[in-house]
């Protein structure tokens, strides 16, 4: 059964860290309209702080390492509750892992139907 379970945590963090590394590489490839793209309001107040005065491309450095520090950081968290408490942590990383490939989604279609879980 701890096979299992550590099995699935693999296949949790191999879809977390895809889509933030496809989110990451967005975040470089369009830095230059990031601001006017991002809708996270964390995400624009970061790169307010980040930004450099009269530069055309803004420098993404400090928004990119918050983005990096907390999928890390999820990581770590659903490692521990599956190892401590499997019974909370799969619901949890099953949930965090739906999220991640519903925001895949939305960065490669850029929309979300309202009954996508509905067949």
């Amino acid at each position: 059964m701890l096979c299992v379970s550590y099995g699935l945590l693999v296949i949790y963090w191999l879809v977390i860290a895809s889509v933030s590394i496809y989110d990451m590489h967005l975040t470089v490839k369009y830095a230059g309209t990031l601001k006017s793209l991002e809708q996270n309001p964390v995400g624009r107040w970061l790169m307010q702080l980040d930004s450099i005065q009269h530069d055309v491309i803004p420098d993404t450095t400090l928004f990119l390492s918050f983005k990096s520090l907390g999928t890390i950081a999820v990581m770590l968290i659903l490692a521990i509750l599956i190892r401590q408490r499997a019974r909370l942590g799969h619901p949890v990383a099953i949930g965090v892992t739906m999220f991640q490939l519903s925001l895949a989604w939305y960065l490669m279609y850029g929309d979300i139907p309202d009954n996508w879980f509905i067949q």
